[in-house]
């Protein structure tokens, strides 16, 4: 197998214990330290609580076997070795998984520093064509080979259907202004041949999730593809004297709260201006119930 980031191979005769014996060995350590840099990583710092971003390497994080037609894939793998999976914990809750590129992932966290954007992908290739699919699996699938995805996401690699792209710029501004970014299909609905989408999962425990790509030869590879995973927030509304009460999570990151005074068609949304304070992991806004009704969102 052809080694991915990460591996070091010197076949160049043997060393001579001299006086530059130390010198070369330090040289190679930290050749071998760059390479293992592009290893795929998991970002939570600089993050709202319950978010964070998973940089897959397409060169280390892969999947070994699928079914006919590829609809389910088995076995995720690292080249590294099984105890290096790329994992991520979630809590229980509804959370939705977007592939990101540095650019956006800096416009929706600006606290993030130069080192963490600089860890994050924008698409990647097996041989030639540029994608943004990628796979999550359940903690269990790590030991239990019979267990598949539990869903797959950025559709890009739709079988022979495509799309592809030339480039990974063009391969993640496809996903975007294609809405598959955030796209999702479960192995319940059919797997990666099924066109049944959802745009968020839910998780009643917590979960150890594994990812990978769609792929399992990772020698010819290039790239890697990020996904940011954001809970879905609830917005609470309750009724105090002549005032209301709207309560939401302050992880709700990307997302502004919406008002409108009527569900009648067309429906106009407008945002909310007051400013709502923290109370612990929660934002609460306190308004006058002066209006006849109004209807309040979240909106992403």
């Amino acid at each position: 197998m052809t080694p991915g980031a990460g591996a070091l191979l010197i076949s160049n005769g043997p060393f001579w214990l001299n006086a530059g014996f130390k010198k070369t060995v330090l040289f190679l350590t930290a050749i071998l330290f760059a390479v293992a840099s592009f290893a795929g990583t998991v970002i939570t710092n600089n993050l709202p609580p319950d978010t964070a971003i998973i940089n897959i390497d397409a060169r280390q994080d892969g999947i070994a076997n699928y079914s006919s037609g590829q609809a389910f894939w088995y076995q995720p793998f690292f080249t590294g070795g099984a105890t290096e999976l790329l994992r991520h914990t979630v809590r229980p809750g509804t959370y939705t998984f977007r592939v990101v590129n540095p650019a956006d992932a800096l416009a929706m966290f600006p606290g993030l520093t130069t080192e963490q954007t600089n860890q994050i992908f924008t698409a990647w290739t097996f041989n030639s064509p540029w994608v943004t699919d990628y796979m999550v699996f359940g903690g269990a699938a790590a030991t239990n080979n019979s267990l598949p995805q539990l869903f797959d996401g950025a559709y890009t690699n739709f079988f022979s259907n495509g799309p592809f792209f030339s480039d990974a710029e063009s391969a993640y501004v496809g996903a975007v202004n294609g809405n598959f970014a955030g796209a999702l299909r479960t192995s319940e609905s059919g797997g990666r041949g099924s066109t049944n989408f959802i745009y968020s999962y839910t998780f009643t425990n917590t979960e150890n999730l594994i990812f990978g790509v769609p792929d399992n030869i990772l020698g010819d590879n290039a790239g890697g593809v990020s996904v940011v995973i954001s809970p879905v927030p609830t917005l609470s509304i309750s009724r105090a004297a002549s005032n209301i009460i709207l309560q939401w999570p302050t992880n709700s990151a990307g997302y502004r709260l919406e008002q409108t005074p009527a569900l009648n068609s067309p429906i106009v949304w407008s945002d909310v201006t007051d400013i709502a304070q923290t109370s612990g992991l929660d934002f609460i806004l306190t308004l006058p119930a002066t209006n006849p009704a109004t209807f309040y969102r979240l909106k992403k």
